[in-house]
């Protein structure tokens, strides 16, 4: 499972990035996107040649896009996205740490 946290600035997706790696979860266990650096390309050839995204079971081939337009919830909204799979009994302590974090957004995805 995945919680997906919506932070309106780097300084406050910093500091939860800091506190889960605290609580003892491992960076590899987070994908974290701003949506207002993704660009917008006429080609799967260009986006390739110019960055590493993430695909996935939703996207078909051609498909591509931001982080934050695969979370249900989060389309086109501003801020740092923030993404922790973890087993689902630790969804509660990540939300909380979110929430501490100053999270304006959170949701399961």
């Amino acid at each position: 499972m995945r919680v997906v946290g919506r932070f309106p600035d780097q300084r406050q997706a910093s500091g939860f990035i800091d506190s889960i790696k605290n609580a003892g979860f491992d960076r590899k266990d987070l994908i974290v996107s701003n949506p207002a650096e993704d660009k917008h390309y006429n080609s799967l050839k260009d986006a390739a040649e110019d960055m590493i995204f993430i695909k996935s079971e939703r996207d078909g081939l051609g498909d591509y896009g931001s982080f934050a337009d695969g979370v249900e919830g989060l389309e086109g909204r501003t801020g740092i996205i923030v993404a922790v799979e973890a087993p689902k009994h630790s969804a509660d302590r990540i939300r909380s740490i979110m929430e501490q974090s100053g999270a304006v957004e959170i949701v399961r995805d």
